[in-house]
């Protein structure tokens, strides 16, 4: 679908009301209400992108050679000519709703285009209705015909209007009884590859997908333009990386993190649990006067920080070592001095201390193999890169585009400290190849601060 030229329509929403709409409307907001609320109610532009470009040329190279018959083709749109109809006048290409629409959603008219219309098999009552797209690849990101032929999916948002638009121009399509809703999809990475998906449906079948999906859409659009902030609309993360990456990901963290809920990156990749350490912290603070049963004490371990590389090593052993009683003194100038302990007083102290079970500690082997069984360690690294992968949408946390908070180096914060946040089971692992990976490099030093009641051994290189 070819967006009109700017400015020549009115602005979809106008103090807070909502003044018109677009399938590729509905479609964004069924994706994530808060990018349409950045792009239609605050009007902020998107930024451009080389895909979208790209994709405007096939477009009009589409258009150029159904309207008039002449092959100026590209190699990408030239792929998909076997598939395309023979160009002539009775195509109806690049073909706009009308003025006034037919088409309404909750009493809101929709304006747009549809690339290709083909009446050509109308006398057997079908019409089939096309929309091009290029995409980065269609096994990946091609949909399907059950998808097309839903208006509970965004491309079955988009078809299925187009769908209803036939049904409602009905003198222009005497006789229509079936829609082939199609997809022609244009791979724009790797081989030149082409494919047509195709959903055949009823006209009942679109009259009532419009009706129970995208009436209720439609009308809830209207509660979201009238909202006055961004952390009022609700965000769907999954989105983020779709279709090139969202232009208002930076926007989007920062209205979260001010609104009543913040969720920043890492509230969404951890999960929402308690930790043990914690979870006692607040059982002694509702139960002061209940001390714990000795056969239920636990010795209290110390959380890792975030601390510079330079900083002491803190010893979890010492911190347990209970002080001393001092008898209770006047207050003096004079700073009073530390009672040294005897070595049997130190003695006694280490022998009353609690141990730790040895299979509850965490030992690491850098570079090395130690004499005993030991998990590789890279099993779970890819387990928490993949756990950070899907939760902000990038194929590799290395590569993240600019504008994604992984970006720019970002991405060793955030995996070092999930690591700090839910470190692998205690047991002893092996990181091997540590210098040629960045992952295995930024989990190491994560961990190695968690590793002082077990073993943390580097090899020599």
């Amino acid at each position: 679908m070819s967006p009109p030229i700017e400015g020549s329509k009115p602005h979809a929403v106008e103090g807070g009301l909502l003044r018109n709409l677009s399938v590729s409307q509905l479609r964004k907001f069924a994706l994530c209400e808060r990018a349409w609320f950045f792009a239609k109610v605050l009007r902020l532009p998107e930024r451009p992108l080389k895909a979208r470009d790209l994709g405007t040329a096939v477009h009009a190279q589409l258009e150029h050679y159904l309207r008039t018959g002449q092959d100026v083709l590209g190699p990408l749109a030239a792929a998909g000519k076997c598939l395309l109809p023979a160009p002539g006048p009775d195509l109806l290409v690049e073909e706009h709703f009308g003025q006034p629409s037919p088409l309404f959603a909750d009493g809101i008219p929709l304006t747009g285009y549809i690339d290709l219309v083909n009446a050509r098999r109308l006398a057997e009552g079908v019409l089939r209705v096309t929309d091009h797209k290029t995409t980065k690849s269609i096994a990946s990101y091609a949909a399907t015909s059950e998808q097309l032929a839903s208006a509970a999916h965004d491309a079955g948002i988009q078809m299925v209007g187009y769908g209803y638009w036939a049904v409602l121009a009905g003198e222009r399509f005497p006789g229509l009884k079936r829609l082939e809703l199609e997809h022609l999809y244009f791979q724009t990475h790797g081989a030149k590859l082409v494919c047509s998906v195709v959903a055949t449906v009823s006209v009942e079948h679109v009259r009532d997908e419009w009706h129970t999906h995208v009436e209720p859409l439609a009308r809830h659009m209207r509660d979201v333009a009238r909202a006055t902030s961004p952390s009022q609309v609700k965000p769907t993360w999954s989105a983020c990386q779709k279709y090139g990456g969202c232009s208002f990901q930076a926007l989007c963290l920062n209205s979260q993190s001010q609104g009543s809920k913040p969720m920043a990156l890492m509230d969404r990749i951890l999960k929402p649990q308690t930790p043990p350490a914690q979870a006692a912290t607040s059982t002694l603070a509702t139960a002061p006067t209940t001390p714990p049963a000795p056969a239920q004490a636990a010795p209290e371990l110390e959380l890792a920080a975030v601390l510079p590389p330079d900083a002491p090593k803190s010893n979890p052993a010492l911190a347990s070592i209970p002080a001393p009683e001092q008898p209770v003194q006047a207050a003096s100038d004079e700073a009073p001095r530390r009672k040294r302990r005897t070595k049997a007083e130190m003695e006694a102290a280490r022998v009353a201390e609690p141990t730790r079970p040895a299979e509850a500690s965490l030992s690491l082997f850098v570079d090395c193999v130690p004499n005993c069984p030991a998990e590789p360690l890279a099993g779970y690294v890819g387990r928490m890169v993949a756990k950070i992968e899907q939760e902000c949408g990038v194929v590799d946390i290395r590569v993240a585009p600019n504008d994604s908070p992984l970006a720019y180096g970002k991405w060793k914060g955030v995996l070092a400290a999930t690591i700090r946040a839910e470190p692998p089971e205690p047991g002893t692992y092996a990181a091997l190849g540590v210098a040629g990976s960045e992952l295995m490099q930024v989990a190491v030093e994560a961990l190695e601060p968690l590793c002082g009641m077990g073993h943390f051994v580097r090899g020599v290189r």
